[in-house]
């Protein structure tokens, strides 16, 4: 029935190749049990392989997306991908809050791509964002981008005064592939293996993928245990740098939608 679908909003960038972006969230939402509404911050002009430039949107046209949709959709969890500076951030968050403060707000920090690409020309301080913010999902380099401080775990402990942080251990040295979920002073290990083969998009998936099992009902911890193995099933899916999304079917974390 109409009525009993969940709705989760993706703001994020567009990426042709649907690897990455909005495009990767919706897939990654609709998968996972819940309707994906998109709203585009920027057009890459990309493959898998390398980006070639970034077009932004201006930030009153993000917001202009957003008060669309929230004439017809109630949306509880929001997740946030690529935007142009700490300017659009606030007011996205701003305009969430404005309509329920008790959104829960994620936001991606992608600051660079894997393949190099800078998407800002000049360092920003985005710390001042971060208090309305229920979690953020930096990779080891971004955390450490966000807060000048060179020892990703204290990095992460630091970000933690200002929001839930789960630090991304996929680019870590070690032979394991596991997440940090900082919780207030305590972190929890959400348990991962490290593959040979890397995909285009996992930090989306993933951040989309707790999005969704937030809406569905989950709790934080379980949200992101359930986004890890399909994250897990996404990498494994292909030997390709795009990954194939497929209907996720956790049976330690199963739930009546």
């Amino acid at each position: 029935m109409e009525s009993a679908r969940k709705f989760c909003i993706s703001i994020a960038g567009f990426d042709s190749t649907g690897g990455a972006g909005i495009l990767a969230d919706i897939k990654t939402m609709e998968q996972t049990g819940v309707s994906g509404l998109a709203v585009c911050t920027a057009i890459t002009y990309q493959n898998e392989n390398r980006i070639e430039k970034i077009d932004w949107l201006s930030t009153d046209q993000v917001i202009h997306q957003l008060k669309i949709l929230f004439e017809t959709y109630h949306p509880i969890v929001v997740k946030i991908g690529i935007v142009r500076d700490a300017e659009m951030l606030e007011s996205i968050i701003d305009f969430l809050i404005s309509k329920n403060n008790k959104t829960a707000i994620i936001w991606d920090p992608v600051i660079k791509s894997t393949s190099g690409f800078d998407f800002h020309s000049v360092k920003i301080d985005w710390l001042s964002s971060l208090k309305n913010i229920f979690l953020i999902t930096p990779n080891i380099a971004e955390v450490k981008m966000l807060t000048g401080i060179n020892d990703d775990g204290r990095a992460a402990l630091y970000l933690s005064k200002y929001c839930q942080v789960l630090l991304k251990g996929g680019h870590s040295l070690t032979d394991r592939s596991d997440d940090l979920l900082f919780v207030n002073e305590n972190i929890i290990a959400i348990k991962g293996e490290k593959f040979q083969h890397a995909k285009h998009g996992t930090g989306c998936v993933l951040s989309s993928s707790i999005a969704a099992n937030l809406v569905l009902g989950f709790n934080l911890a379980e949200s992101c245990h359930r986004a890890k193995e399909y994250v897990t099933q996404f990498i494994l899916s292909d030997d390709g740098l795009l990954g194939w999304h497929h209907t996720f079917r956790n049976k330690n974390y199963e739930h009546e939608l």
